[in-house]
C-alpha cells in the first residue's frame, strides 16, 4: 500500500509539473483551467454520488453544466483581458474585492438557477429531499475551487507553492502518523488521523512551501512562506476532515474507487479545494 501510495503521489506530481510548463506557455491559462475544471466536475458527481447514498436526489447535469460554463467564462474573459472571476493579480486586499464581487453574482445565478431547475424536474413534494444537496455540492465544489484560477493568474509558481503546502502536508501527515502516529485526532470523523500525524503535516506544509517558494523564485521572506505554508496545511487538514464528514456521513470510505489507495477524485483534492481561499488572502495581503 506505502509502495503503491508513494508510486502514484510522485507520478500525479510529475504530470501536474509538466501541465503547469505547458499552461506557462500559453495565454489565459488554459491547461489549468481544463485540468481543474475537470477535477471539479469528477468531484461535483462524486458529491452527488454520496448524497445518493443517503435517499438524497441531487440533479447532476444542470450543476455540472453551470460549473462548465463558469470555467469557460473565466477562460474567455482572461484571453480578453478581463476579469471574470480573478485576474492577474497586484498583491492588494482591492483586488480580492474585485475578484469576490463576480464571485458572488454568479453563485447567486447558480442558486437561482438550480432552485428553478428542481421545480421544473422534480414533485414539489420531494424539493427539500434534493435541492439542498444540489445546491451545497455546487458552493462547495465550484465557489471554493474558483480560487485556483485566481492563484493561476498571479504565476504559475504561487499556485505550485499553494499546492505544494497542501499536497506535501497530505503526504507528510499521512507518513509520520503511520509510523508515529499514537493518539487519535478526531476519531469520530477520521479514526486514522493522528495528533502526531497532524504535526508532522504542517512541518511537511511549510518545509514545502519555502521549497518551492526557493524553487521558483518567488517573493516575501522565509518567515512569511512558513507562515503561508502552516495556515494552508491547518487549513488543508480542515479541509480533509469535512470531505471525511461527508463520507462517513454517507456511511462511504471513499468518495470513489478510481485509484488504489487515494480512492476519487474529491478524496485527491479536499484538502487543496478547502485551503485556496486561505492561500489567496495570505498572498493578496
Amino acid at each position: 500500500m506505502v509502495r503503491t501510495r508513494v508510486a502514484l503521489g510522485l507520478s500525479f506530481a510529475a504530470a501536474f509539473l509538466l501541465l503547469a510548463w505547458a499552461d506557462s506557455l500559453l495565454p489565459g491559462g488554459p491547461v489549468i483551467h481544463a485540468l481543474f475544471g475537470l477535477l471539479m466536475v469528477a468531484s461535483l458527481v462524486e458529491f452527488y454520488g454520496l448524497a445518493e447514498r443517503v435517499g438524497q436526489e441531487p440533479l447532476k447535469i444542470a450543476p455540472v453544466a453551470l460549473v462548465v460554463a463558469f470555467v469557460a467564462l473565466d477562460y474567455a474573459a482572461r484571453l480578453a483581458g478581463l476579469e471574470a472571476f480573478g485576474g492577474p493579480l497586484p498583491r492588494q486586499w482591492a483586488t480580492v474585492a474585485s475578484f469576490y464581487a463576480p464571485m458572488g453574482i454568479g453563485a447567486l445565478i447558480g442558486v437561482w438557477v438550480l432552485t428553478v431547475v428542481h421545480l421544473l424536474a422534480r414533485p414539489p413534494h420531494r424539493w427539500l429531499s434534493g435541492a439542498p444537496a444540489s445546491i451545497c455540492g455546487f458552493l462547495y465544489i465550484w465557489l471554493i475551487g474558483a480560487h485556483v484560477f485566481v492563484l493561476r493568474g498571479m504565476g504559475t509558481g504561487y499556485l505550485l507553492a499553494f499546492l505544494t503546502a497542501a499536497k506535501v502536508g497530505d503526504a507528510g501527515a499521512y507518513f509520520v502518523g503511520r509510523f508515529l502516529g499514537r493518539h487519535r485526532l478526531a476519531p469520530r470523523t477520521s479514526p486514522n488521523k493522528t495528533v502526531e500525524g497532524a504535526l508532522g503535516g504542517l512541518a511537511a506544509s511549510a518545509l514545502g512551501s519555502v521549497g518551492a517558494a526557493a524553487l521558483f523564485g518567488l517573493e516575501s521572506s522565509v518567515g512569511f512562506w512558513i507562515l503561508f505554508g502552516l495556515v494552508v496545511g491547518l487549513v488543508a487538514q480542515v479541509g480533509d476532515l469535512v470531505a471525511s464528514a461527508i463520507k462517513r456521513s454517507a456511511g462511504a470510505k471513499d468518495s470513489g474507487n478510481l485509484f488504489p489507495t487515494f480512492g476519487g477524485i474529491l478524496d485527491l483534492i479536499d484538502s487543496a479545494l478547502f485551503s485556496a481561499p486561505v492561500a489567496l488572502w495570505l498572498l493578496a495581503a
